[in-house]
């Protein structure tokens, strides 16, 4: 009888640790997920931000752009009208995109879901830059065309033309400085997720 009370309080005290066991595996899973979570949102905090601000300028670029097209450099209305629709579109698309990865989803959705999003806005990201890039350079081969043939005023000199192409260069070579971050900050999180999940 008293080995059998002993046998009990063994399987009781059995009982107790796997219990306690299993409780602790869980607060570490939670623990796990909630510093996964920060570090997927710390990632793409910057992105988010930045898609927000470039949407605000965009639309806050629109009158200037047309004043200076139209009223300094004198080019046509319809490359004017085009760039300024391609502006408008630029920035609602950022802040649609953006609205995507908000930290509301990243933080309710599960690992899985977070990492597909984040893969989703990279790939709508990637596509958007391959489009909007060489349609800038075409817009400003139209400019240039519109200005200096269409409009009859006299060709700039080789020190204006080398300026001109070092100030795009320049400014090419800065769109694709944050595009490269953003594609880096978002594979972080992703490699991030997938060790994550893999680990489990």
């Amino acid at each position: 009888m008293e080995n059998q009370n002993n046998n009990l309080q063994e399987l009781e005290q059995l009982r107790s640790q796997v219990a306690e066991f299993k409780n602790r595996l869980e607060q570490q899973e939670i623990v796990s997920e909630r510093l996964l979570k920060q570090a997927t949102t710390g990632h793409v905090s910057w992105i988010k931000q930045m898609s927000v601000w470039g949407g605000v300028v965009d639309l806050a670029l629109v009158p200037l752009v047309i004043y200076l097209l139209k009223s300094i450099v004198g080019v046509s209305w319809l490359p004017i009208i085009v760039v300024c629709i391609v502006m408008v579109f630029e920035a609602f698309f950022n802040f649609w995109n953006v609205s995507t990865i908000r930290d509301k989803y990243l933080v309710a959705n599960d690992v899985i879901n977070t990492q597909q999003r984040l893969r989703t806005y990279k790939r709508r990201e990637k596509l958007y830059f391959y489009i909007i890039v060489p349609f800038l350079l075409l817009w400003l081969v139209w400019i240039f065309f519109d200005v200096y043939s269409i409009k009859d005023i006299p060709f700039p000199s080789t020190d204006r033309l080398i300026f001109d192409f070092a100030a795009i260069a320049i400014v090419l070579a800065i769109c694709f400085y944050f595009f490269y971050r953003e594609m880096r900050s978002l594979n972080k999180a992703i490699k991030e997720i997938d060790e994550f999940v893999n680990g489990k």
